[in-house]
């Protein structure tokens, strides 16, 4: 594969980082492992936000930016630990998006899209500083905290998963779309907005459970309440039925799929998202069962963000669709 020179014509990159491209240079190959590194650490704050709320440690820093009266903590107690070193975390997420941009900035040949994909990562970050800040403040009322987790489904994880996928072309990476139909490609997209409100649904299911985040706070934490002790029941039951129709949908997509021979990697793509979701439902009923331990709730956020990667990306795979175009065989 030809490789461009930082003043290639048809580079398309602006003539003022000509010179901080004549200094440094970033391949396509740097640029993938920056988008890989991204969407890993966005990943894994979310993860250990969770862990935050499920182990009632939200307020183990009873402020923000501060915890309590110090910069660093001087209190050993696990809730503190876990809350500062959540917040601590954001600051690998913050390098992984600047060193995303760097190479965006630097990367040859020039990519406008990888840039503003970069760029969007870092404004999702400091949203989510915000809003994170925001919760604490407001002793974790259930607007906050869930806010908190949609906006990082949709601000980080969605530009991240996209940054992974265009980073990868001009690598070894398989970057071919997989759909040649408009179908296929429409019955994928309409997975997104049913997967978001699922995400949702189960969001104030959580808000409404005795997993509130903060430990020992009485009533200070704010519940998600629309029918008073029967808000739970409420809530549940809806969060069970929208995700059952995403579950559906994500069955049919993958039949779709294989009737309309959109490619073996969208296939199999659809199948991994349909077996995390068969694996929710089960663990659902379990942890409903069980009075929503924390450690079984900390699983099914940990698949249910695993799941919306994975069809994020079959989304990408499919692609936009071709309109009258055959199967692909």
């Amino acid at each position: 594969m030809a490789t461009s020179t930082p003043n290639a014509p048809g580079d398309g990159a602006p003539a003022r980082l000509q010179r901080l491209r004549g200094r440094f240079r970033s391949s396509p190959e740097r640029m993938l492992l920056a988008a890989r590194l991204a969407l890993l650490a966005n990943i894994g704050i979310m993860l250990t936000g969770a862990l935050v709320r499920v182990t009632g440690s939200g307020l183990g820093c009873s402020n923000w930016p501060k915890c309590d009266t110090e910069v660093f903590p001087t209190e050993t107690h696990s809730h503190t630990f876990i809350e500062f070193g959540n917040r601590l975390l954001t600051i690998g997420v913050t390098a992984t998006a600047l060193f995303a941009i760097f190479c965006a900035l630097t990367r040859v040949p020039w990519r406008k899209d990888l840039l503003v994909l970069s760029c969007w990562l870092l404004v999702g970050i400091f949203a989510q500083g915000v809003i994170g800040g925001l919760s604490v403040l407001y002793d974790l009322d259930w607007i906050w905290i869930s806010a908190h987790y949609l906006v990082s489904i949709v601000l980080l994880l969605v530009p991240a998963a996209l940054l992974v996928w265009r980073a990868g072309h001009d690598t070894a990476a398989p970057r071919d779309h997989q759909a040649t139909d408009r179908l296929t490609a429409r019955v994928v997209q309409a997975l997104l907005p049913i997967g978001v409100l699922a995400l949702a649904a189960g969001t104030l299911a959580t808000a409404a459970g005795p997993n509130s985040g903060g430990e020992g706070t009485g009533d200070v934490v704010k519940r998600f309440d629309v029918h008073g002790t029967a808000t739970l029941e409420w809530i549940v039951q809806r969060h069970g039925v929208v995700a059952g129709l995403f579950a559906v949908m994500i069955v049919a997509a993958w039949g779709v799929a294989q009737w309309r021979g959109a490619g073996r990697r969208l296939v199999l793509v659809l199948t991994l998202a349909a077996m995390l979701v068969a694996l929710q439902g089960v663990l659902g009923l379990v942890q409903y069962g069980l009075e929503l331990p924390g450690e079984l709730v900390w699983v099914h956020v940990t698949l249910a963000t695993i799941t919306w990667v994975t069809v994020v990306w079959a989304w990408q795979v499919a692609g936009p669709g071709k309109p009258g175009a055959s199967p692909a065989g």
